[in-house]
């Protein structure tokens, strides 16, 4: 994109304003892990300083779940403008009531949803920071000794699990957002997009 989605302008609110606005009513704390501590002051949560900022969202979900003091945490990407809180509450009262699950992690057609997911605190967190002391560890290697229970969209068609899992990566996607939402692009970032 070539600056912060969490910043990006979305009608009166930054895109990260947005995510936790629909995230409070249904969670009993939000977070928000960031590079730095003192990022967002804006934001309407608490900040923490990611504890492994080169780790990418495999060290940021640690960090969340060091610093989490429920049972349960719903972990979600700053860049997810439709995050669905009716859906975390699903997938938390899952593994209320499933005790032996650790995970509840939505699947869509094109992969698994880990920045749309809840995590059973008390077994996730050690699996989390084991995983970091892999030094190429990704998401999935969090997961091995979890017992995860996969949701495919079809199962959860009643939460438009594809509008809820959008995310903003390009600046068409973010353009298209502010279409969707009826909102002026004037600020949109330009259209050239940068190749890996």
């Amino acid at each position: 994109m070539g600056r912060d989605k969490a910043t990006l302008p979305v009608g009166p609110e930054r895109l990260l304003q947005r995510v936790v606005r629909r995230v409070r009513p249904h969670a009993a704390a939000v977070l928000v892990v960031a590079r730095a501590g003192d990022e967002y002051p804006w934001a309407g949560a608490p900040v923490v300083a990611d504890l492994y900022p080169d780790r990418g969202p495999l060290g940021g979900i640690a960090t969340a779940l060091q610093h989490a003091r429920t049972p349960f945490l719903a972990a979600v990407a700053c860049d997810m403008p439709f995050v669905s809180g009716p859906l975390l509450e699903h997938l938390t009262a899952h593994l209320a009531a499933h005790p032996g699950d650790d995970i509840a992690l939505p699947r869509d057609e094109h992969d698994i949803q880990p920045l749309h997911a809840v995590y059973r605190v008390e077994r996730a967190r050690p699996a989390f920071v084991a995983a970091l002391a892999q030094p190429r560890a990704s998401i999935r290697a969090a997961f091995r000794g979890l017992r995860v229970r996969l949701f495919p969209a079809d199962a959860l068609a009643a939460f438009d699990p594809a509008r809820a899992f959008w995310n903003i990566n390009t600046p068409a996607d973010y353009r298209a957002l502010l279409a969707e939402l009826g909102w002026p692009s004037d600020d949109a970032p330009a259209a050239k997009e940068v190749s890996p």
